[in-house]
């Protein structure tokens, strides 16, 4: 298993200036799981197969710290998936000790062996992968319901105060 570190958010950009009184570790676990939630989100509006999706969702957490959140990655697939994937034949095919479902693009599901001789002939090329900015996209996203849930918090709290006085 690998575990590597993807993304940090830090609080104290999120918090506006001032005399509001928020619990920083209650903001912060309101933040773990907002950022959890809109990245399990974005990896399920990728196009992968149901059990990618369900392994790439299991396969990420988010670590709170002091006054930040670390998303960790702890699935191999991350790693493709973040940095993108040159075109090119994938020899590793040929150590494959069972066929090789493959499902066409009519929907049919066939099974092939990759040989030395199809390797020879070009066959077995991967189209590539463009690096994708999911978790920049869950991050933006997730401090933004935050803001916009401190900002109430706020208002709430201001509101309070004026009413006491």
């Amino acid at each position: 298993m690998i575990t590597f570190s993807v993304a940090q958010v830090n609080l104290k950009p999120l918090l506006p200036q001032g005399r509001l009184r928020l619990n920083p570790e209650r903001v912060l676990k309101s933040l773990q799981r907002e950022i959890l939630k809109q990245l399990r989100s974005k990896i399920l509006q990728q196009t992968f197969s149901a059990r990618a999706k369900r392994a790439l969702t299991q396969g990420v957490k988010a670590q709170v710290g002091k006054s930040s959140i670390t998303v960790i990655a702890t699935h191999p697939a991350f790693i493709p998936l973040l940095e993108g994937q040159r075109k090119g034949q994938m020899t590793w095919l040929r150590q494959a000790r069972a066929p090789i479902p493959i499902v066409t693009d009519t929907g049919e599901l066939i099974f092939r062996s990759a040989t030395a001789k199809s390797m020879k002939d070009g066959k077995w090329i991967h189209p590539g992968r463009a690096p994708t900015t999911v978790i920049e996209k869950a991050r933006a996203e997730a401090r933004k319901i935050i803001k916009q849930r401190i900002s109430k918090e706020f208002q709430k709290q201001l509101q309070s105060s004026l009413r006491a006085r």
